[in-house]
This record gives C-alpha cells, sequence and structure tokens, in this order.
C-alpha cells in the first residue's frame, strides 16, 4: 500500500472510529495508530504531542496534517506549514531530538486553531532503522 493511500485509509478509519479520548498509550506503529481525539478548546498552545520511542533511534522526524478540505500539508523544521504531495519521499525532516528519558515530542502549531475549519488530522512520524512508525491526533470543535 503507498504512503498516501496508507494516510487517507488512517483519515478515514480515525474519522469514524476514534474514542473521545486520547489513549494512555503513546507509542507510534508501522500502521498508524490512533493518538486519541481533542476538542480545540482543550488543546494548550504551544501544542506538541510527546510519544515513547521504546528503544527506537529516529533518523528523521515528521509531521503532517489534513485538513477538512482534504488538502495534506506538511510541517518544515522552521515550523511553516507547506502543501504536501503525500509522498514519503518529499517529507521533509523536522529535526526533533530524542530525549534522554526515552520520548520524542513533536511541535505540532503555537497558534489557535479555532479559526480553521476543523476537523484537522495531525500525523507525527519518526523513521528508524527499522521502517517509519506513525500516529495521528484529530482536533476537532
Amino acid at each position: 500500500m503507498t504512503w498516501a493511500r496508507h494516510l487517507c485509509l488512517c483519515v478515514f478509519v480515525m474519522l469514524c472510529a476514534v474514542p473521545a479520548q486520547a489513549n494512555d498509550q503513546q507509542l507510534l506503529a508501522g500502521d498508524a495508530v490512533s493518538l486519541g481525539r481533542l476538542r480545540v478548546d482543550q488543546i494548550t498552545l504551544p501544542f506538541s504531542v510527546t510519544v515513547e520511542l521504546d528503544g527506537d533511534v529516529p533518523t528523521g522526524t515528521y509531521v503532517t496534517a489534513r485538513f477538512q478540505n482534504n488538502t495534506p500539508r506538511q510541517r518544515l523544521a522552521s515550523g511553516y506549514w507547506v502543501p504536501w504531495d503525500e509522498t514519503l519521499s518529499s517529507l521533509h525532516d523536522n529535526g526533533f531530538p530524542a530525549s534522554g528519558d526515552g520520548t520524542l515530542t513533536f511541535d505540532i502549531v503555537d497558534e489557535t486553531l479555532s479559526g480553521q475549519f476543523l476537523p484537522i488530522v495531525f500525523t507525527v512520524s519518526y523513521q528508524h532503522e527499522g521502517g517509519l512508525k506513525s500516529g495521528y491526533i484529530v482536533i476537532d470543535r
């Protein structure tokens, strides 16, 4: 399955079946896992997601988003969001470092999302020796 099809399938599944609260488990997987769902008024700025690395050593970190209009975007290391063609090879490494406690924090946004068309699906991913691991979180009203 191509990365784009995989992402589209994940978006469809999460919009249909994601529980209303964030999961306690914050491990990413080869098949993108749900990291939960938040209302836009529950977000504290700057908004970030921290995951357990479970011994993985990231060689690249990525943040993508899919907006209500189905437009895919990716976050650059500068924090800017740019259009994304949904190919793994075109992802830009955000350079987020692993911390000493075995976690990795992805900075998502530092601005309010209440003015955006919701829902927004943010996907965080990291590349490691064994492949790509991902998880997604839905932001809704």
